[in-house]
C-alpha cells in the first residue's frame, strides 16, 4: 500500500511540475457580454486589443503584446500575418472603448484584406429574472 501511495504522489508531482499555465495578459480589458458559445482555439492566434483609451496592441496567444501607433496598424497586421499566415485573428475591445477605435481596427483589417476575424466577448451570465 505504501508503494502505491508513493507512485500516486510521484505522478501528481510530475504533472504539477510539467503543466504550463496561461500567462497573465499584459493588457487587461473588460469585454462586452454576448450569448455566443463559440470557443477560441488555444494556439495559432493573432490578438488585436483595444483598451479604454483607444490604444491598440497586437500580440499572440502567449500574452506578449506590443503597442501599435495609429498610423502603423496596417503594417503591424501585415507583418504579423506574414509571420503567422494560418493564425486566427481575434479583436478584443474594451467595453468602455469608443466605437471609433474599434472601427479603425476593423478598417485596418479590411484594408489589409483580412476579412476573417472574430470579436471576442464574455459569455453572458444567465439571469433568473
Amino acid at each position: 500500500m505504501t508503494a502505491m501511495v508513493d507512485v500516486a504522489f510521484l505522478l501528481l508531482i510530475f504533472f504539477m511540475s510539467t503543466t504550463q499555465f496561461k500567462p497573465p495578459e499584459q493588457v487587461s480589458v473588460t469585454l462586452p457580454e454576448s450569448g455566443s458559445e463559440i470557443k477560441v482555439p488555444a494556439t495559432g492566434l493573432i490578438v488585436l486589443t483595444v483598451n479604454k483609451q483607444g490604444e491598440v496592441f497586437i500580440g499572440d496567444e502567449s500574452g506578449a503584446t506590443a503597442a501599435v501607433p495609429k498610423g502603423e496598424l496596417n503594417q503591424a497586421i501585415l507583418n504579423m500575418r506574414t509571420r503567422r499566415p494560418l493564425a486566427h485573428i481575434i479583436v478584443k475591445g474594451d467595453r468602455a472603448a469608443d466605437f471609433g477605435a474599434i472601427s479603425d481596427v476593423m478598417d485596418a483589417l479590411q484594408e489589409t484584406e483580412t476579412n476573417r476575424f472574430n470579436l471576442m466577448t464574455e459569455a453572458r451570465a444567465d439571469r433568473g429574472d
